[in-house]
C-alpha cells in the first residue's frame, strides 16, 4: 500500500513540472509594449548571459542631460549563439544603439528588437539579421 502511494506521489509531483516552468516564462506582449519602438543610446556597462533571456545594461543620457541605467532583454542565450552570436560580441565600454519596445511597468526596462554601433554596423537583430 505504501509503495502504491508513494508512486502515485511521484508520477503527480513529474507531471506538475511542466506547468511549473511554463508558468514561470513571461509573454512578451505581457510585459513589452510591442506596439511602441524606440531607440536608445548608450554605453554598455553590463552583460548576462544566461538562461531564459540575456540581459544587457546600458547607461544612456536623457534629454536633461542626466544618466540612466536601462536593462535591456534580448532572446536566450541558446538562440542567440544558434544564430552565431557569442558573448564578446557586445562587451562592456561599448557603445550602441539598441531598437527597443518599452517595459509595460514603466521602468527603465526594454526588450531589444536590434542593436547597431555607434557607426551604424548591425550586430544583433531578433530575427537574426546581422
Amino acid at each position: 500500500m505504501k509503495k502504491i502511494f508513494t508512486t502515485k506521489l511521484i508520477i503527480a509531483l513529474v507531471m506538475c513540472l511542466p506547468a511549473i516552468s511554463i508558468q514561470a516564462h513571461h509573454s512578451l506582449v505581457g510585459e513589452f509594449d510591442t506596439a511602441v519602438q524606440f531607440e536608445l543610446q548608450g554605453t554598455i556597462t553590463d552583460l548576462e548571459w544566461f538562461n531564459p533571456h540575456i540581459w544587457f545594461y546600458m547607461d544612456v543620457t536623457n534629454d536633461a542631460g542626466e544618466v540612466e541605467n536601462w536593462q535591456c532583454e534580448m532572446g536566450s542565450p541558446n538562440q542567440l549563439i544558434r544564430l552565431g552570436w557569442a558573448k564578446e560580441d557586445l562587451p562592456v565600454g561599448t557603445v550602441i544603439i539598441a531598437r527597443a519596445n518599452p517595459a509595460r511597468d514603466g521602468t527603465k526596462t526594454c526588450s531589444t528588437r536590434r542593436i547597431t554601433l555607434e557607426d551604424g554596423t548591425p550586430v544583433f537583430s531578433r530575427t537574426g539579421n546581422r
